[in-house]
């Protein structure tokens, strides 16, 4: 389904700093200094402005997302038994028992099969049933048709695992309604957008924060906040809990803002734009903090607790802000591209390991980051942000020079190219470290959609 040509402006102007925002901006202004000389001059990439490496590397990422990637997923990871998808592969695809079904996992697998069928219309009629398949476990066993909304994770037969997780996340649940709205998009059918549909008025009825805006990100089986302030204690009791009991969370919110857009390009229903514009905001003007580092865990009010440089996540708002911004037509693009720009410039001068390439996973605000392993997630989300960037700042060339050298990186030393798939994580200089194809955290999502962009980017510039 096509956009609307219906143009919806930003609700309000954003918020002044306060004062203490204006003086961490001056000192984050300060600390960049350390970068100077970033932006280094860079070789000509080819005298046609760069048109035939572009040609290339969208070629050789076509060529590795099918016969690497999509090859090796599908259709192994089907659980054509008892429904949805395993969940746990060893580095040879050797599967492993799937005791638990978990809904990020069975989503994230749905979504990568409809969002190919939908970019490779020649090859729906493979990819398309794969969609399907796991949209009639998520409606059929992920959804709790008693008191509504999806369970966050059942056994392996699909039976709700209250006793493991009574709760209902929000981070889980906004990958439910991504895939519902993508199966949609990808098949036309009225089932899935009905799906969608539901999963966001029953989200929104009971987890929509009316005070501040945002959402509450856990919640009982039946729709009741848990802890809608920070608790003195946390109430977790040892429950695979995703981010923190009563905080407001980065995580959850960004990965709304992109299920929301997903399903506002399916469904032009007010209240759904209302809160796709309200999730867009609290992304771009209280998530990204001045620095370009995030605010990962907050108040309810939005107010910083936890300030972090994550570098995977930071080159990822920078795609999804202006993924969101598209589907929205805001009229405030510049400040937009101004914030996804900053995410960015913080994670290269931070993140970007200089001697290997490629980005480390966390750091403080500035200075050295903490965590230097290399994440696959991480390294696929600097394709999109970094191409987003060149797109953004076409006279900034490190952009797209930096995106050429992190999928060089990545391409040599994550792809499995004995096995198919990706390794988990490598150490900085690309040995591998954890080398599983499949976890309940580990899906095709990221590396597809990365490629999937990244192809159409580079053929569009």
């Amino acid at each position: 389904m096509t956009e609307t040509d219906r143009s919806f402006g930003a609700n309000q102007d954003a918020a002044k700093l306060t004062r203490r925002h204006a003086l961490r901006s001056l000192g984050h202004a300060a600390a960049a200094l350390s970068c100077a000389g970033f932006w280094a001059k860079r070789t000509v990439l080819a005298a046609d402005g760069g048109n035939t490496i572009r040609g290339q590397l969208a070629d050789e990422i076509e060529r590795v997302m099918w016969d690497k990637v999509l090859e090796a997923w599908y259709p192994r990871c089907l659980d054509t038994q008892r429904g949805g998808f395993h969940e746990h592969f060893s580095r040879a695809w050797t599967r492993g028992p799937t005791d638990s079904k978990f809904l990020v996992y069975q989503a994230r697998q749905t979504w990568t099969a409809a969002a190919v069928a939908l970019a490779y219309p020649q090859r729906k009629g493979e990819y398309l049933p794969y969609a399907r398949h796991g949209l009639r476990f998520l409606a059929d066993k992920m959804w709790d048709a008693q008191r509504g909304g999806f369970f966050d994770r059942t056994d392996s037969d699909g039976r709700p695992m209250t006793d493991k997780m009574p709760w209902k996340q929000l981070y889980s649940y906004a990958f439910g309604i991504y895939a519902a709205a993508a199966v949609s998009q990808a098949s036309g059918d009225g089932d899935a957008l009905e799906l969608g549909k539901s999963a966001f008025q029953w989200l929104d009825a009971h987890a929509h924060d009316g005070r501040h805006g945002g959402y509450f990100e856990h919640l009982t089986a039946d729709g009741q906040a848990v802890a809608a302030d920070v608790p003195a204690e946390s109430p977790a009791r040892g429950l695979p809990v995703i981010g923190q009991v009563g905080f407001k969370s980065m995580n959850a919110h960004i990965h709304l803002l992109e299920a929301l857009t997903a399903l506002r390009r399916v469904w032009d229903d007010a209240r759904l734009t209302a809160r796709l514009q309200e999730v867009f905001e609290i992304v771009r003007d209280k998530i990204v903090l001045p620095g370009g580092h995030l605010n990962m865990f907050a108040a309810r009010n939005f107010q910083p607790h936890d300030e972090r440089g994550s570098f995977g996540h930071q080159l990822e708002i920078a795609y999804l802000l202006e993924e969101a911004a598209e589907a929205l037509h805001r009229h405030d693009a510049e400040a937009t591209r101004r914030t996804a720009l900053r995410t960015v410039d913080q994670a290269l001068c931070w993140g970007w390991d200089k001697t290997h390439g490629g980005f480390a996973d966390e750091g403080p605000p500035t200075g050295a980051p903490t965590r230097i392993d290399k994440v696959w997630w991480v390294q696929v989300e600097g394709l999109n942000g970094l191409l987003t960037a060149a797109r953004l700042a076409p006279q900034k060339a490190d952009y797209f020079q930096r995106f050429t050298e992190i999928w060089a990186f990545f391409r040599k030393h994550m792809i499995d190219d004995q096995y198919g798939g990706c390794y988990e994580t490598v150490r900085p200089d690309g040995k591998p470290l954890r080398v599983n194809k499949a976890t309940p955290w580990k899906a095709a999502y990221h590396v597809t959609r990365a490629l999937l962009f990244a192809a159409h980017e580079l053929r569009r510039a």
